[in-house]
């Protein structure tokens, strides 16, 4: 009996060895507390701050944002620099440490420079810049290295889709616990002030305004705390390299960051890819730096309202990530179909903000942001699954940097477009529903190129490049 039950045993072994450990896979997940605490307080809380109560143009603000995204070209550096130095034996684990801590204290001074700024100190646009290039650093080498610690924690493994669809599902939750938190704080906050949640005055708009200033330096301090505490479940997790590793590891070639960019995109299936995200990324998040004021411009709505933006963007994007996820484990579907859905039903979110604006339907504004958020999750599988599959072993880290800046870029300049077209918009037609139309048309035109661009892409004519190839290529830079 017991010879019988032997293969039946060996499979179930060999299926679990298949997969990824559940402790494992929460692991992984604690360190996106500290990414989405500081996601929220930029770009839900303090993005409309600086643009409504502050009175900072749109644009500046997206420049400002551009100039932490363009700090993602040093993703292919610190990838690389992971790939053959270390410390301690481990390479992903010491950047991600570094890079979290370096952005939440970057942050913290940042919202005594934007007050200063706004009360004509000049000077303070260029404090507010160096605040952020330091954040965008840190944040750019922390996610190439968890982006590319994941990659390898699930080579091979059959449940890849759906770990990183968890860990990017749980940065979504504690981004929309985040917003709410703040929302319920800022409401607190407004009651004690004397501005009730009923109180539609325009004393009591100015009281909400004042509040939501002061309130910016208090959630700024914290962010150093949340990364830490994100941070400690992930110590020990990352496997120690042989002393044979190592040593080859040690005696890989200096980093020549030019050329190594340059021998990426003359591989013709990574170029496509390359443009393929950075279309898609501008696509989907032009509306990052403009949602809120949205809500205010159009709607008329109050900070503690458009505060609300992200944990609905949020919640959709969790539905979507969770069925996604175990959808994509258990069938087998192309990852290119599944980004492709994405795409497609962010475009329909964007053409319901649209119809909102133009008819003044405040549901639709409320569904067009769902439908955003479940694109958005729904893309994020299947995108970020690609990602991983367009790696080579030895250059994972290279190879993640250069699509994590790709992603990078192309969200800064979305955010930078979205401020001057929402500032240019207003200037030229008077109107804000038109400017902001025309924002969402254009994410509408880019949703259809990437598109086009996803079926061009073939990962099994990528992975044609050997490994040793690929070591040849890099090395020659």
């Amino acid at each position: 009996m017991s010879l019988l039950n032997r293969p039946a045993r060996a499979q179930a072994r060999s299926s679990k060895d298949d997969l990824v450990p559940l402790l494992v896979i929460a692991r992984l997940t604690v360190p996106k507390l500290g990414v989405a605490y500081m996601f929220t307080l930029l770009l839900s809380v303090f993005n409309r701050v600086m643009i409504n109560e502050l009175q900072i143009a749109a644009a500046a603000i997206g420049g400002l944002y551009f100039a932490y995204r363009i700090m993602n070209v040093f993703q292919v550096m610190t990838g690389r620099y992971t790939d053959r130095r270390l410390l301690f034996g481990l390479r992903r684990t010491p950047m991600m440490v570094f890079g979290l801590m370096l952005a939440a204290l970057s942050l913290v001074p940042l919202p005594f420079f934007a007050l200063s700024y706004s009360q004509g100190n000049t000077f303070a646009f260029v404090l507010m810049l160096l605040s952020l290039m330091g954040f965008g650093f840190g944040f750019a080498a922390n996610g190439d290295a968890h982006n590319t610690l994941i990659a390898e924690l699930t080579e091979g493994k059959r449940n890849r889709p759906a770990v990183v669809a968890t860990v990017w599902l749980f940065m979504i939750v504690f981004t929309v616990i985040s917003g709410i938190a703040s929302s319920i704080i800022l409401q607190i906050a407004d009651t004690q002030a004397g501005a009730p949640p009923g109180c539609t005055t325009a004393e009591c708009a100015a009281i909400r305004s004042q509040v939501a200033i002061d309130m910016m330096p208090k959630f700024f301090l914290a962010a150093p705390l949340v990364s830490l505490i994100g941070l400690l479940p992930i110590l020990g997790l990352e496997r120690r390299l042989t002393a044979e590793a190592l040593a080859s590891a040690e005696q890989r070639p200096p980093l020549r960051l030019g050329q190594a960019y340059a021998h990426i995109i003359a591989n013709p299936q990574a170029r496509v890819f390359f443009f393929f995200i950075v279309i898609a990324i501008f696509a989907l998040f032009i509306q990052d730096s403009i949602l809120e004021p949205f809500g205010a411009d159009v709607f008329k709505l109050a900070p503690r309202q458009t505060a609300q933006f992200q944990p609905i963007m949020g919640m959709g994007t969790i539905v979507a990530m969770l069925v996604m996820g175990i959808v994509a484990s258990k069938w087998p579907i192309p990852k290119r179909q599944i980004a492709d859905w994405g795409l497609m039903i962010a475009a329909i979110g964007f053409a319901s903000l649209f119809l909102a604006a133009a008819l003044d339907l405040l549901p639709a504004l409320y569904i067009g942001i769902a439908l955003l958020g479940v694109g958005m999750g729904v893309f994020n599988v299947g995108a970020l699954s690609m990602m991983m599959d367009m790696t080579v072993p030895g250059e994972a880290g290279t190879l993640m940097g250069a699509w994590g800046m790709a992603q990078a870029l192309a969200n800064g300049v979305a955010q930078f477009a979205g401020g001057v077209m929402r500032d240019v918009g207003i200037q030229l037609t008077g109107s804000h529903v038109a400017a902001y139309n025309f924002i969402f048309l254009v994410a509408i035109v880019a949703s259809f190129v990437a598109m086009n661009l996803m079926a061009r892409v073939n990962v099994e004519q990528f992975r044609q490049l050997t490994r040793e190839q690929m070591v040849v290529t890099m090395e020659a830079a």
